[in-house]
């Protein structure tokens, strides 16, 4: 009995070492079988390097020492000791590429790969292991570790052009991406608003092509303003920062941009373009930024381009691109449909096709593979060596494997860290609104879409970092990226049945974020979730260990704001603003309170649902109130709703009779004018899932914070009939204004309400909602009393201004002083604080 019991406790012991030993690495590991023990690392420690990986030398041994807080001393070789560190290369291992074996036990630390990037990928297990939270500084846990990778493409790709980092920022990034064992940096260094690679052949790409601003020959955009904007990479640059890459195992793809978004090509080159006396617009409203198919000099061009690329970037592909190629410039162009009559072409298409296949033999000829985004699959055949970058959707990539070409899936809609991480955050929504979860759950191979050889072609995963929105604020470059690359680094490396959300988050909370912060990324933190219920805000962190602080003022928390340690009593919920604080650095974006749902489903079954549910709780004060559907994931939003109702005290208020979909997110506006505590409400709506999907969706019912008076809008600017003016009248955050031709100085837009309305401030908002295009740069707001004599207010700062009228307020205008430099301006509805 005693033995029993010994053996029980030591078997407690050891599972208390194994528990208090977490390893947290991401991406996670193919095998891991962790034992009792720790090594402990002597002062003095040798680190043995395989001559293989000797340009990693330095690289090892400065995160070696930043890690494990004691500094190598690096020797090359394969000879090594007890008590030392191994990084060995053995290609004769049965593991895939860029696998490696790691082992920690009293003799020491023995690193194998299969490759040179193989050992480095041990390497970098080796550091997370070191920084684990629970593993004591200068120890390493007994371990053995089989690992490799799921793909052998693991990609970012970071956009240059529109925002331009310089050649730390950029190393710093490839860093990053190091840690995370990706493999490829897609450098994106050319786009209509600026050339970023020195060519020698073509100077004036980089002396003209890489500035905007006042006197430029690009105008300025995507928050540069009316100051010179821009920078190159010297050829020089380029090269040290391809070895900088090599040494951590990533290989660099460069991309040319051609032949559509080339707008900083033809204003350093007009004669590049085609001649047209009819202007087009791309889909981003730039004008005369295609190459011209037709003119036969342009190849020699590109052909001087592609061998400067060769000579400086060593990796097999060079990415030409060809997305969202404004074709119709060349329906005009009298080289280019001369082209299409001697070569019987019916369509631009085709034209696309001809031009592609002249670049491939180009790229070729320099013994590279071409690369380019999946329209280039349009239009005709084209090398079967070509790689393709599916980005417009899931669906683009099983159409580029199913023809037999290599992939890599990008989907925008999981992949684009461009993309806002929640409905009030700054970023593109075109494609969703994606954070860190939601990337996560994106699985690269479509297994019921694709045959197991179709599937074979799925090369691997990559994310983008487009850079229209990343000006401002600070090192929101940082911000957008993780830890979304976190989770895309394991959606490219771990072992499919391996993923596990809650499996992943606990390990990025408890560790991994602060291995972000160790490396100095102003990650983005996750935010903690305030509910409002019967008088009291309850607040969730969202880890462990979060520091949540708050303002009552309605005003986003900084760090010396008030810290939550327990429920808040109030009925003035709206005004209350929650935030996580990581350190002085990383911050999560606030969170309002929210209340709870009023109603939801889940079926998936074929059935109609009939919902009435009492909401009388919910309700608490009289105004405009939104209900709005909510499916709890894309793949769940199957079903319509129909005959949705609100009742008081019984009697129909209000009712919604059409139907509409699930996927669309219904957002309905209802009035409650007559509001006392004494009230009950009722809220009836119809489910109709039609078919035998996942329905799935919460309903939330909350009163907006601003008026919504009657007003009409009219404007000196012609509309774009596809957003006219009336979208300013309809109080929908997501709907506004464009413009068909661009602002000037005199330009106006005036909201004219129908009854004079009382606020404490109005806000006047310009530009696409939550994204600073298109936004007003030189003007003022003006506001009236009667409608006829008008006051100044705020002058616009960065497309935003303000008023604080001290009596009813009949009008308001937006008076303009000058071009924005853009194609068009964009206005928004107006917010309009009681």
């Amino acid at each position: 009995m005693k033995k029993s019991i010994l053996l029980i406790v030591i078997l407690l012991s050891s599972l208390n070492v194994m528990q208090a030993q977490k390893l947290d690495i991401i991406p996670k590991p193919v095998k891991v079988e962790q034992q009792e023990g720790v090594f402990t690392i002597p002062s003095s420690i040798q680190v043995v390097i395989d001559k293989k990986i000797k340009n990693s030398a330095d690289y090892i041994g400065s995160n070696f020492a930043r890690n494990a807080s004691v500094i190598p001393i690096i020797s090359i070789g394969k000879r090594h000791k007890k008590n030392t560190i191994a990084l060995l290369v053995d290609q004769k291992m049965d593991l895939p590429n860029d696998g490696y074996k790691l082992i920690v036990n009293k003799k020491g630390i023995l690193i194998k790969g299969k490759s040179a990037n193989g050992v480095l990928n041990g390497f970098q297990t080796l550091l997370q292991i070191c920084s684990a939270k629970e593993v004591k500084k200068g120890t390493i846990p007994f371990v053995k570790i089989e690992d490799y990778p799921r793909f052998e493409w693991r990609g970012m790709m970071l956009d240059c052009s529109r925002q331009f980092f310089d050649k730390q920022t950029v190393k710093n990034y490839i860093d990053w991406l190091a840690a995370h064992k990706m493999n490829v940096f897609h450098w994106h260094l050319t786009d209509d608003n600026g050339w970023r690679a020195e060519i020698k052949s073509m100077p004036d790409l980089t002396l003209k092509g890489a500035w905007r601003g006042p006197g430029e020959v690009l105008l300025p955009s995507y928050g540069s303003g009316n100051k010179r904007y821009g920078g190159f990479y010297t050829q020089e640059d380029m090269k040290e920062v391809v070895a900088y890459a090599a040494a951590r195992g990533i290989a660099i793809m460069p991309e040319i941009e051609i032949p559509g978004h080339s707008r900083a090509v033809t204003a350093a080159y007009p004669e590049i373009g085609c001649v047209t006396t009819e202007e087009t617009k791309s889909v981003q409203g730039e004008v005369k930024n295609v190459w011209c198919v037709g003119r036969e000099e342009n190849y020699q061009i590109l052909d001087s381009i592609i061998r400067e690329f060769s000579e400086m970037f060593p990796f097999e592909y060079i990415h030409v691109a060809g997305d969202e190629v404004n074709r119709a410039n060349w329906e005009h162009c009298p080289k280019c449909k001369a082209l299409m009559e001697k070569e019987g072409y019916t369509d631009t298409f085709q034209l696309q096709n001809y031009f592609f296949r002249r670049v491939e033999k180009i790229v070729e000829k320099y013994n590279r593979k071409t690369a380019g985004w999946n329209e280039i699959l349009k239009g005709g055949e084209i090398n079967p060596n070509t790689l393709i970058s599916a980005w417009q959707g899931i669906s683009y990539g099983i159409e580029s494997a199913k023809k037999g070409y290599e992939t890599i899936m990008m989907p925008g809609q999981y992949t684009y860290f461009d993309m806002a991480q929640s409905e009030n955050e700054r970023g593109h929504r075109w494609a969703a609104i994606t954070d860190t979860k939601r990337a996560y759950s994106f699985e690269p191979i479509p297994n019921d879409d694709l045959t197991p050889d179709q599937q074979k072609k799925i090369k691997g995963v990559q994310g983008a970092l487009w850079s229209e929105y990343l000006d401002r604020p600070t090192r929101f470059v940082e911000y957008q990226s993780y830890p979304r690359i976190s989770a895309l680094s394991e959606i490219g490396w771990s072992k499919k049945e391996d993923k596990n959300w809650d499996d992943f988050y606990g390990r990025l909370t408890h560790s991994h974020l602060q291995r972000l912060a160790n490396m100095g990324i102003a990650f983005r933190d996750f935010p903690p979730t305030a509910i409002y219920k019967n008088g009291s805000i309850t607040v969730t962190p969202p880890y462990e260990g979060a520091v949540v602080r708050y303002d009552a003022q309605g005003n986003e928390p900084t760090r010396q704001s008030p810290l939550y340690t327990k429920p808040i009593q109030t009925k003035d919920y709206e005004n209350y603003m929650f935030r996580t604080f990581f350190n002085e650095d990383v911050a999560s974006p606030a969170v309002k309170v929210e209340k709870l749902p009023v109603a939801n489903w889940n079926t998936s079954k074929v059935e109609v649902l009939n919902i009435s549910e009492n909401i009388s709780e919910h309700i608490d004060k009289k105004g405009i109130w939104y209900l709005t559907f909510n499916p709890t994931a894309d793949e769940k939003a199957n079903g319509v709703i129909r005959a949705v109702s609100l009742f008081e005290n019984d009697k129909l208020l209000q009712t919604f009779s059409e139907e509409k979909t699930l996927k669309a997110k219904p957002r309905l506006r209802f009035v409650i004018e007559n509001y006392n505590e004494k009230n009950t409400y009722r809220l009836d709506f119809i489910v109709d899932n039609k078919e035998a999907k996942e329905s799935s969706a919460k309903v939330n019912f909350n009163c907006s914070p601003y008026l919504e008076p009657e007003v009409k809008v009219t404007s000196s600017m012609a509309e774009n009939p596809k957003f006219p003016i009336l979208k300013l009248e309809d109080y929908n955050v997501e709907t506004y204004l464009r413009t068909d031709v661009p602002c000037a100085n005199g330009d106006w837009i005036l909201y004219t309400f129908t009854n004079p309305v009382t606020s404490s401030k109005i806000d006047v908002l310009t530009g696409i909602p939550h994204h600073p295009r298109f936004i007003v740069n030189d003007g003022y707001v003006e506001y009236s009393y009667n409608g006829v004599d008008f006051e100044k207010g705020d002058i616009f700062d960065y497309g935003n201004a303000s008023i604080y009228p001290k009596k009813p307020v009949k009008a308001v205008k937006i008076v303009i002083t000058g071009t924005n430099n853009e194609p068009l301006m964009a206005g928004q509805d107006l917010r309009i604080n009681p």
